[in-house]
């Protein structure tokens, strides 16, 4: 066997060995992601809307959706995403190629606190129609741990804070986790991440 057929077959096994290694590692990230972060069916829940109505988890599924875990006493971070997600959805929905809905979801870390009544006062402050949702403690707290998502109380009295999970949680009208964005990314690619999501076309 001459040199050049030998360095050929080298080349070729370890590019069939790159393709197989990139294929399984897919495969891995895409197993471990719906482990970590489980699908909206996966999920149950019973809770309250900022309506005052029943909602679940069922409720959600139908259409692609981005959740926000926060609380309405959050100084911050909490009402600067929720202004962003309803700035992108509006954008979003100007497009001449827009997509399927956007349904956008403010789901309280704080329920000692946010009340019915507390949540729909804090959504109306926001464009977008965003859900808020809300329940008692233990049906939250439950909530929570299903979604794999942090939340931990930080002080005492009435002006404690909630050390919480700061990204946006997306799921594909089938309920299906699809990523993240976190407050740290660039506008743009937030809002590329959305039009995936929702199969809109003609960003700049």
């Amino acid at each position: 066997m001459s040199k050049v057929m030998k360095r050929n077959i080298i080349i070729f096994c370890i590019g069939f060995l790159a393709i197989a290694a990139g294929l399984a590692g897919d495969l891995y990230l895409r197993n471990g992601k719906a482990k970590l972060f489980p699908s909206l069916g996966k999920t149950p829940f019973a809770l309250i809307s900022h309506e005052g109505k029943p909602i679940t988890n069922r409720d959600l599924i139908g259409t692609p959706t981005a959740i926000y875990f926060g609380f309405t006493w959050c100084p911050d971070i909490c009402p600067t995403s929720l202004s962003k997600m309803a700035d992108m959805k509006a954008e979003l929905a100007s497009l001449d190629e827009a997509g399927e809905p956007l349904q956008l979801v403010f789901l309280s870390v704080d329920p000692q606190r946010d009340t019915v009544q507390q949540m729909a006062d804090y959504v109306s402050l926001f464009d977008g129609d965003i859900i808020g949702i809300t329940g008692d403690v233990s049906a939250i707290e439950q909530t929570v741990r299903r979604f794999g998502i942090f939340a931990q109380k930080v002080g005492e009295g009435e002006d404690y804070l909630v050390d919480h999970a700061s990204s946006v949680y997306l799921y594909d009208r089938t309920g299906r986790f699809e990523g993240t964005i976190s407050p740290a990314e660039p506008y743009e690619m937030g809002l590329a991440k959305l039009a995936r999501l929702v199969g809109a076309k003609g960003l700049n």
